[in-house]
């Protein structure tokens, strides 16, 4: 295990991640935009509505080409579909992955905005919400009441939760949303979770989104439509109302963090430990711990267990032997690698590696800090993160 983790930590970086953007197609800023239908074999169908989903120049968060609708009205709204083709393709997934992902960035607004993966079941070169069997695994998010945030299965029933739990998004926010997907869970029927990261607010990481994680998928493995990820060769998306816009999609295999239990008191609060990154396979992972005090020594702490750590059951009280305040060991001690805080109050502790391919796809592991400082029993304890690697 040990040498494992070790090879996990120097490991050599490729790229793995198949990325569309609409920086190649045509654009313009002046309503209603350039039209999406034809452009780079996008096809589109507007509903109710004389303004059609269009691409614009520069009203991306980043300045860059996205997609938007702005017709505003009951039921207007519009599909937009891709078929995978030679100018540009995600890589089929093999019903094994541990990791399997799709995310894209989207702004949000009222009545829904929709975004996943699909396939074209009747070989018509498009994918629509009407065609029975060809929308696969997808999200939908908008401010309205009853829409919110919500992950679809492949039957097309779904699990909804409150954009509270995903840190109070508001209308107008630009947020990054990917979805993990463990395509053998549950005998082959897979097991989805949700990640929001809100660029509006500035957010480094994404954050595990309560109530979407885990959730049984109802995927068939033997399908000849949708509910198959074999099959998935399309992109899709819908946007029901006015102000939606979505750019930078990713597919591929990705990786998640998702913390548990609390931190004890650093020297300049509670210690929280977060992980910041992409997760995506040919990128770097930073585990960051705040509030310790600075230029001081500390470990990083890898584990393999949450539960247990040899005869001891886990998580475990440190207090009692170590006479700290509200300390809690989280992982078991496999690997530990020494770290330096950094040299301003509050400071911060960061442990950084890359993320690569081969035998490690899949792997999971658990992650704490601990610190030197001066607090009751002279150690802090950070919270604990659960990560799985691409």
């Amino acid at each position: 295990m040990i040498r494992l983790c070790t090879a996990l930590l120097l490991a050599s970086t490729v790229s793995a991640q198949f990325v569309y953007t609409f920086d190649n197609l045509n654009g313009s800023d002046t309503h209603p935009y350039t039209l999406l239908d034809g452009q780079d074999s996008w096809s589109e169908q507007t509903f109710n509505a004389a303004n059609r989903c269009g691409v614009t120049a520069t009203l991306s968060h980043d300045g860059t080409p996205c997609l938007r609708f702005q017709e505003v009205g009951p039921g207007y709204g519009c599909d937009a579909s891709r078929v995978n083709d030679g100018a540009w393709l995600y890589a089929p997934f093999a019903g094994v992955e541990t990791s399997a992902m799709f995310e894209c960035d989207i702004q949000v607004g009222y009545w829904g905005g929709t975004f996943g993966l699909a396939h074209d079941t009747n070989g018509d070169g498009v994918v629509r919400g009407n065609q029975p069997g060809e929308r696969g695994v997808r999200f939908s998010i908008g401010t309205q009441g009853n829409q919110q945030l919500r992950l679809y299965r492949g039957d097309q029933s779904f699990v909804q939760a409150n954009l509270a739990s995903a840190g109070g998004v508001g209308g107008g926010d630009w947020v990054r949303v990917r979805v993990i997907m463990d395509l053998t869970a549950n005998a082959g029927s897979g097991a989805g979770s949700l990640f929001l990261q809100n660029l509006s607010q500035g957010a480094t990481s994404f954050t595990a989104v309560p109530g979407l994680q885990d959730v049984d998928l109802a995927l068939d493995q033997a399908a000849a439509d949708a509910t198959n990820p074999l099959l998935w060769d399309a992109m899709w998306l819908h946007f029901e109302g006015a102000t939606y816009c979505l750019d930078n999609i990713q597919v591929g295999w990705a990786g998640s963090a998702v913390p548990f239990g609390a931190g004890c008191s650093g020297a300049s609060g509670p210690v929280e430990l977060q992980a910041v990154g992409p997760f995506t396979i040919g990128t770097a992972i930073d585990f960051v711990s705040d509030n310790h005090a600075p230029n001081s020594l500390g470990i990083a702490v890898f584990g393999f267990s949450d539960t247990a750590w040899g005869g001891l059951a886990l998580p475990l009280s440190v207090d009692a032997v170590l006479g700290t305040a509200g300390c809690t060991l989280y992982t078991d001690p496999a690997v530990s690698l020494p770290q330096v805080t950094s040299g301003a109050a509050p400071a911060t502790m960061t442990t950084s590696f890359a993320i690569s391919t081969g035998a490690l796809t899949g792997f999971e592991c658990f992650v704490q800090h601990v610190c030197l400082e001066p607090v009751q029993g002279d150690l802090s304890f950070s919270n604990g993160l659960r990560v799985k690697f691409p």
